[in-house]
């Protein structure tokens, strides 16, 4: 399969190039501002970090007031470090955990409202495009490698009037007229250049990539 990015004609290059390049800033520039809501919820984790930093902090001072515990009171160092076990499990802990769960919960918002704001405009418009872009690269691919093997082969008269048959059975009557004003009679006669030529142009290719039809053999000139 032959792929043509673009055409050879220059406007209808042009009309894509300028096609594309929307398409692309389209994408681009929403993919920016999924970006920056992203970055804007992200922000909100250092609610998340200023939480989970309590909790430790707390954990920390309950660990040093636990190594401070005289050990040689039992009564006294059991209830001590029972009280201390219980400030953590009510205070530190909790907020260490809290602040996680937060932290993901912020992860997960900043990437579902990213997601939620890019994606549907940028598919809206990419989807099809992209579809309709592969498949006319795809045709005029096709129609170069048609024109490129009827050069290589000799049969670009069979392929002219391949062409012309083409052209009266898929172009509007508009554009057979413009093309030739007496299409039917040149079929009839076989004079395809300007059907074909018509054909190629609106394929997207240049009708001179075609061989030049094959032209009568002239008399041997005779001098005297």
């Amino acid at each position: 399969m032959m792929l043509k990015v673009y055409p050879d004609r220059r406007w209808p290059a042009f009309l894509r190039v300028v096609a594309d390049t929307t398409v692309f800033v389209w994408t681009v520039a929403w993919a920016y501002l999924g970006f920056l809501i992203y970055q804007t919820v992200m922000g909100l984790e250092v609610i998340a970090d200023g939480i989970k930093n309590t909790g430790m902090t707390f954990n920390q001072w309950i660990a040093a007031f636990r190594k401070a515990v005289p050990g040689g009171i039992p009564i006294l160092t059991k209830f001590l470090q029972d009280t201390a076990d219980t400030l953590r499990h009510y205070s530190g802990d909790p907020l260490v955990a809290a602040g996680q769960n937060i932290h993901d919960a912020i992860i997960k918002v900043a990437i579902i409202l990213a997601l939620l704001v890019a994606l549907p405009p940028i598919l809206l418009v990419l989807a099809p495009y992209a579809g309709w872009r592969w498949s006319d690269m795809r045709e005029t691919g096709a129609a170069l490698a048609f024109v490129r093997i009827a050069s290589m082969t000799g049969r670009a008269d069979a392929a002219r009037a391949v062409l012309a048959y083409r052209a009266v059975s898929s172009l509007s009557f508009r554009q057979l007229m413009r093309a030739s004003p007496d299409p039917v009679g040149d079929l009839a006669e076989h004079r395809y250049d300007r059907l074909a030529t018509a054909m190629l142009k609106r394929a997207g290719i240049d009708p001179t990539r075609l061989a030049p039809p094959d032209l009568p053999e002239l008399p041997p000139h005779r001098g005297g």
